[in-house]
């Protein structure tokens, strides 16, 4: 089935990045070659057959402000969130098409920084290198920009979806949400439904759920919160929120997940519904969760 728009990958900024990537090692993720973007900014990717988390920092601060043609800089956008909270900065959703589906946020009037196109150095398995060619298309939310997104289209896939970066220990196979805390979920009804239309989106009693075509955007409240993610400290202040605490992925193995999180010594409870939640201080400011897939 096409994928159009759903949860493509989250993007989790810190400070550490080689810290980060200990922590989710210990967590079973297996982690790809770091590569670089033009804007300073540098990653690693945990690859999933259909979407990944992707742990982003800054390698050179001198080009965080190489901006496009609407004045947009990725860079700095970076920078100014990890300032502000280190965790989930940004979510990409899945395009085939940038230019196609900027212009149907154009038409539904959806707030936009336009495209950015941009290329890359990617490290394939064996050593090898070949140039990647990315174009995005940036939906930061001017009001609150911690629950911002951007359209992501890679013209070369195969050069990121590599097979042999999809084994993971812990048997993890792919993201199904994405959370959020705000004081006013129902405040992100407008965004949403402009890019997903209405019957996609639905608001109730603290609680805000976006249906993607991979995934669930979900947004609530500190109170609904607290129950939602019980067990492990939320780690947010009142002056953070809006932001992003939580990413949910399903695992093939979830018996061989847990024993390595007991093994590694990482802080995680087991959840009443069958899966194991991973406290944030383990993962980048990110809670984790897993659910047998």
């Amino acid at each position: 089935m096409k994928n159009h728009l759903g949860i493509d990958h989250p993007l989790v900024a810190v400070q550490d990045m080689d810290k980060t990537c200990a922590q989710y090692q210990r967590l079973g993720f297996f982690i790809n070659p770091r590569h670089h973007h033009p804007w300073g900014t540098d990653n690693h990717l945990l690859m999933f057959a259909e979407n990944f988390i992707e742990l982003i920092s800054i390698y050179d601060a001198s080009k965080l402000d190489q901006k496009n043609d609407k004045g947009f800089a990725f860079g700095r956008f970076i920078s100014d969130s990890m300032t502000h909270r280190e965790g989930i900065s940004l979510v990409a959703l899945h395009s085939e098409d940038a230019r196609e589906d900027h212009l149907m946020l154009e038409q539904r009037g959806v707030e936009n920084q336009g495209i950015v196109d941009f290329r890359r150095i990617a490290h394939r398995p064996d050593g090898s290198e070949e140039e990647a060619v990315v174009s995005l298309v940036m939906l930061v939310n001017s009001e609150y920009p911690a629950i911002s997104n951007f359209f992501c289209h890679q013209h070369q896939p195969e050069l990121v979806w590599v097979k042999q970066w999809m084994q993971h220990p812990n048997g993890a196979n792919g993201i199904t949400g994405v959370s959020y805390i705000a004081e006013n979920p129902q405040a992100f009804i407008a965004r949403y439904s402009g890019i997903y239309g209405a019957d996609k989106v639905s608001c109730n009693d603290g609680y805000l759920q976006v249906q993607t075509d991979r995934g669930v955007i979900e947004i609530l409240t500190p109170k609904r919160a607290k129950t939602r993610f019980s067990g492990v400290n939320l780690n947010t202040s009142a002056a953070q929120l809006p932001c992003g605490v939580a990413i949910c992925v399903t695992t093939d193995t979830p018996q061989q997940a847990r024993a390595l999180l007991v093994k590694n010594g990482v802080d995680f409870v087991d959840t009443d519904d069958g899966g194991l939640r991973v406290a944030p201080h383990c993962a980048g400011n990110t809670i984790i969760e897993m659910y047998p897939a």
